[in-house]
């Protein structure tokens, strides 16, 4: 079981992480204000601060309401229902550096609502196959943005 307090630190954490990553990298810029407007680094810097800031106050409100009692907040039950939402995400990704989005985002739905959503066949295989087709269509032809490819792309010509 994983108490409210615990799910509160973990994410100061992350923000915090967030936050410092992105005051290093607006660090390798210009951060302040020219004649000619933001330099760089202006906004990052500034975004990287409030993330900070952000991080603190989540860590503080954790801490204060700590004090009033540990509420359980993610039981097994409940971490197996993330397990199934962030594993098969973690495993997209994976597969889309291999065999590119577009198969990725295939696989991916018609796992998701064939485990997941118990949805008959019928509307598994149309709608897997229907998402990438529409979004190739939408990114590389109409917005001309390339997405990544992979080795059935380019077996099929497309990249």
């Amino acid at each position: 079981m994983i108490r409210r307090r615990q799910l509160e630190i973990g994410a100061a954490f992350v923000v915090f992480v967030l936050g410092a990553l992105a005051v290093k990298g607006a660090l390798e810029h210009e951060i302040g204000w020219m004649a000619d407007g933001p330099q760089a680094g202006y906004f990052p810097f500034r975004l990287g601060l409030i993330l900070l800031g952000a991080s603190l106050l989540i860590a503080v409100q954790a801490w204060r309401d700590s004090l009033r009692g540990g509420q359980v907040m993610l039981t097994r039950e409940g971490l197996g229902r993330m397990a199934w939402f962030v594993l098969p995400l973690v495993a997209y990704v994976a597969v889309a550096q291999i065999l590119g989005l577009y198969v990725a985002t295939a696989l991916y739905l018609g796992v998701m609502l064939r485990a997941v959503g118990r949805h008959p066949w019928r509307t598994v295989v149309p709608v897997a196959l229907a998402v990438p087709v529409v979004s190739w269509g939408l990114f590389e032809i109409w917005f001309t943005v390339p997405l990544l490819k992979g080795p059935v792309e380019i077996w099929l010509g497309l990249a």
